[in-house]
């Protein structure tokens, strides 16, 4: 019997216009009513999930987000984390020496994104989706001020990828470095991904591995995939996650989640409006 969910958010949970449709959040809100517990589990800040995790009713129904990739478990209903890691301040100056000129580096402070340099339409995507203010500095290291849950990384797709293998290399034992998008390097504490944050999640609520549905579309989504009792790939992830996957649901933009609820939770299914 399924009794948790974790869901990706960006190409998972979300449509493309980055919104929860009506229909997957009345599938979503039903299904808490009859006991699942809802995890949302991404890449973003707290900050910016905290918004669908209220329009799921995460507070009331006692669910959880995963944030920064699983550097941060934060339990809805306390109002209050649960487990959090940080890159320390003292490695901040060397990660930002390693990456150089030809990338951009970011980091956050307070609930604003901050850039090294002039953003590019890339930083400025990842400022609108996930709705953070930019703070524009020529000194990353004297605005940063305090640790960090996670750093970005910026640039050419194939650029970047000789990048990570050399970041991977020089900060073996500091960072655990993922790719979410081909322009994208996410850089967290050693040892943190979701699927390790989900783990102790569900050991803290006496859950196994069986009882979880997990749904996700990126790369980072792999590990936690790999861990539930049944793995939904949206419709529109990347080929690996799919075939990591042990179903294949509708797209984000066609209500894949709700779907995938529907199928292996036993729900009533809603009736679209």
């Amino acid at each position: 019997m399924i009794r948790f969910l974790a869901a990706d958010l960006d190409g998972t949970l979300l449509t493309t216009s980055k919104t929860i449709t009506p229909y997957t959040q009345r599938v979503l809100v039903e299904a808490q009513q009859q006991g699942l517990t809802v995890i949302l589990a991404s890449g973003r800040p707290l900050y910016s999930i905290l918004p669908f995790a209220e329009q799921l009713e995460l507070q009331k129904h006692r669910g959880f987000i995963i944030s920064f990739n699983g550097s941060l478990v934060w339990d809805c209903a306390k109002g209050k984390a649960l487990n959090e890691q940080v890159i320390p301040l003292s490695i901040i100056p060397q990660l930002v020496a390693a990456v150089g000129e030809d990338f951009h580096i970011h980091g956050y402070k307070g609930n604003s994104i901050v850039i090294q340099g002039k953003p590019d339409e890339k930083t400025l995507y990842i400022a609108r989706a996930n709705k953070m203010p930019l703070l524009e500095t020529d000194n990353f290291i004297e605005t940063i001020t305090e640790p960090q849950h996670k750093c970005l990384v910026t640039g050419a797709p194939r650029k970047l990828w000789h990048l990570e293998r050399r970041l991977q290399n020089q900060f073996e034992a500091s960072f655990s470095i993922c790719r979410s998008e081909s322009f994208l390097l996410e850089i967290m504490p050693k040892g943190i991904d979701k699927a390790d944050a989900l783990s102790q999640l569900l050991k803290a609520l006496n859950g196994k591995t069986d009882e979880l549905l997990c749904c996700g579309d990126g790369y980072n989504d792999l590990g936690m995939m790999r861990l539930a009792g049944i793995s939904c790939a949206t419709r529109n992830a990347k080929r690996p996650v799919k075939q990591a996957a042990s179903f294949v649901t509708d797209s984000n933009d066609r209500d894949g989640v709700a779907h995938a609820v529907e199928r292996f939770i036993n729900s009533a299914p809603a009736q679209h409006s």
